[in-house]
């Protein structure tokens, strides 16, 4: 399949081809933290779903999403040290953990919808925020299914066709959004295929 046969927004049906039947976690309403304001990150999790699978061809896991507490709001401020250690006041800026990848994680924002790599190595000296790594939440879903349809082959006994792969899929999470090509968080996965 070519990436502009690839959903920028996708539906449950395309996702689960990839993911498998039941791999969606598709909260209800009640479900949803009230933190959440981005209305099309709500939207498509109501309506589609987002995946809660583990991808071990690339070390990604988002099977917390069907945890008790899946989708628990973080303060942003103080996670990217934008916040006085003494500063005691409410937060007012959320996030909420997407991905995880080893010790690594992709913040959903809760305002805007964009997902954000998270150190939280940094977070303690102001570098745990470490820039956008994919526009929204429907296209972080896209990228996880494209990587499902190479898991295969990135997981192959043979170098030459593991090699291939690697440069395929990057290519192609690249065409479909450009901020994997500036993300270290996606650089740091595609060293470890390497």
């Amino acid at each position: 399949m070519k990436s502009n046969d690839t959903p920028l927004i996708p539906d449950a049906a395309w996702l689960e081809a990839r993911l498998g039947e039941g791999s969606l976690w598709r909260p209800d309403e009640a479900e949803l933290p009230a933190e959440l304001t981005d209305a099309r990150s709500r939207e498509f999790l109501l309506k589609v779903g987002f995946p809660a699978v583990r991808l071990d061809a690339m070390d990604i896991d988002t099977t917390h999403l069907r945890d008790e507490d899946g989708l628990e709001p973080f303060d942003a401020d103080e996670l990217y040290g934008r916040r006085y250690p003494d500063d005691d006041s409410p937060p007012k800026n959320f996030c909420f953990t997407a991905v995880v990848a080893g010790d690594q994680q992709l913040m959903l924002d809760a305002d805007d919808g964009g997902i954000t790599h998270y150190d939280p190595n940094g977070w303690d000296h102001a570098d745990g925020w470490q820039g956008p790594a994919a526009d929204s939440l429907p296209r972080l879903a896209v990228l996880l299914g494209v990587i499902a349809e190479f898991s295969d082959a990135l997981e192959s006994d043979d170098d030459a066709v593991r090699t291939a792969a690697v440069t395929d899929l990057r290519e192609r999470m690249i065409d479909l959004d450009g901020n994997v090509d500036d993300s270290k968080f996606w650089d740091e996965l595609f060293e470890y295929l390497d």
